[in-house]
């Protein structure tokens, strides 16, 4: 079984459509709160499913917390993948595209502390840096992390970065520079006659998760 599960809420009709048609599946499963069952884009949802012979399954969080929502999106995908008697493990894959950004992000963290293939479909397909069965952690270097917080959500010349980077070398610094753009998560561009570096979209979407995960490490340790 082909799992697709989506973040959503009412007004996400076109999103789910869309990652409908770009990523294969068999069985549609919405994850939202208890607001979304009786929504007109849910009902819409359902019955194109129908006619395929298809039924959508709904998962409604309880979660009333952050860290909350992350542990019940994480039991379910995890659920999901595991083998049914004696058949192949469940085949998963994830859009965030839908619901609150919180709802989002939280699902995000969810997939990189499982390992779940994962998409941000709107618009464009986007697939975030997530391997399945390995964690952020896993997936990142730690000099590549380290960039990855020393850029955030800002725009730097190579020297700004150069210096948040201290005190790792330049050459090293930009060995991970090279790295990072290889993954497409470092963009970059000429501004006022000097090159400037960005995270892209994947990379701030793996930059708030490593921010919240830092977060909340120092809330346990108080």
């Amino acid at each position: 079984m082909r799992y697709l599960v989506s973040t959503f809420r009412q007004g996400d009709y076109e999103r789910v459509l869309q990652a409908m048609r770009s990523l294969p599946y068999e069985k549609l499963v919405l994850i939202g709160h208890e607001d979304m069952t009786e929504c007109e884009d849910l009902k819409t949802i359902s019955r194109l499913e129908d006619v395929s012979g298809n039924q959508i399954e709904t998962e409604l969080l309880d979660g009333t917390d952050f860290m909350g929502t992350v542990d019940e999106i994480a039991d379910m995908l995890s659920a999901r993948m595991k083998p049914h008697g004696s058949g192949p493990t469940a085949s998963v894959v994830l859009n965030i595209s839908g619901g609150t950004k919180l709802l989002g992000d939280a699902a995000l963290l969810a997939a990189f502390r499982v390992g779940v293939e994962t998409y941000h479909v709107d618009k464009k397909v986007t697939r975030l840096p997530v391997i399945k069965g390995a964690t952020a952690l896993d997936r990142f270097t730690p000099g590549q992390i380290r960039m990855i917080g020393a850029i955030g959500d800002s725009s730097l010349t190579v020297d700004e970065l150069m210096a948040r980077m201290r005190p790792v070398s330049r050459q090293a610094a930009e060995r991970v520079i090279r790295e990072l753009k290889k993954e497409g998560l470092i963009e970059s561009g000429v501004e006022d006659g000097k090159v400037r570096v960005r995270l892209s979209r994947s990379a701030l979407e793996v930059h708030r998760v490593l921010s919240q995960r830092a977060q909340d490490r120092g809330q346990k340790s108080n």
